[in-house]
């Protein structure tokens, strides 16, 4: 009896040990799975966390290197506009020259032969005046195409002055309204004008000005002088040039 419960009994044993097995097996799978997953997890997101850095590094280097050519360009095209005005400060220069010694000539030709010099030199300093007029001209004119190249400074120096002229003229209503109330209560012309002048001055002083001074009560305009050509008699000088 005993005897033949020993096979039954080994293979109880046998099959509860292979149970184990499968059963162990199936667990180690199963935690080697999740570790597989979890280091696949944790490689994709490195991967995206260094595709990430990469992709802002290369941005950064990318706005880098193109600040970096506009400030070049703008270098460059500043430069080129100062050689321009230079090589056209030198050509007017230069026709300037040629134009004042050709007309020299012209001139002791005309005195050679005896020619009233008076009608040659009001004709050498008309064109003295346009030849200055016509260099201070090309001078200009090249400046203000160099000044057009500081178009993004100037935005922003801008923007500062509206916010200062929208400051001003907010004061320079609450003024403007300060002083149609006053009006209104005056009750004679005398009051009305100091309340204009008192107005002008508050004015000035909000704008940085010297307001006009006021004789009187009443408002003067400044006085503006007119410069008279002083047209002395002068005895003609035996050269034409005058010395040129």
């Amino acid at each position: 009896m005993s005897s033949s419960q020993r096979p039954s009994e080994n293979s109880v044993l046998f099959s509860l040990r292979e149970l184990r097995r499968i059963e162990d097996d199936r667990v180690k799978k199963e935690q080697d799975a999740a570790r597989a997953k979890a280091e696949s997890e944790r490689q994709a997101k490195e991967a995206a966390d260094r595709a990430a850095r990469e992709a802002e590094e290369r941005r950064i280097r990318d706005e880098v290197e193109r600040t970096r050519r506009a400030q070049e360009d703008a270098e460059e095209r500043q430069r080129q506009d100062q050689l321009r005005l230079k090589e056209a400060e030198s050509r007017a220069r230069v026709d300037g020259e040629m134009r004042i010694h050709e007309e020299r000539m012209r001139l002791e030709m005309q005195h050679k032969k005896k020619h009233s010099p008076v009608k040659a030199v009001v004709t050498v300093a008309g064109v003295l005046v346009l030849i200055g007029g016509g260099v201070w001209y090309k001078m200009h004119s090249d400046h203000q195409a160099e000044l057009a190249a500081k178009d993004a400074e100037k935005a922003r120096i801008e923007m500062e002055a509206k916010k200062a002229q929208a400051m001003l003229e907010a004061k320079l209503v609450n003024i403007e309204k300060n002083m149609n109330d006053q009006l209104a209560k005056a009750k004679t012309e005398e009051e009305r004008q100091k309340i204009r002048a008192s107005a002008a001055e508050a004015k000035a002083a909000a704008q940085g000005k010297t307001a006009p001074k006021h004789v009187g009560g009443t408002k003067t305009e400044p006085e503006k002088k007119t410069v008279v050509p002083n047209f002395k008699k002068r005895e003609i000088p035996d050269d034409p040039t005058l010395g040129l």
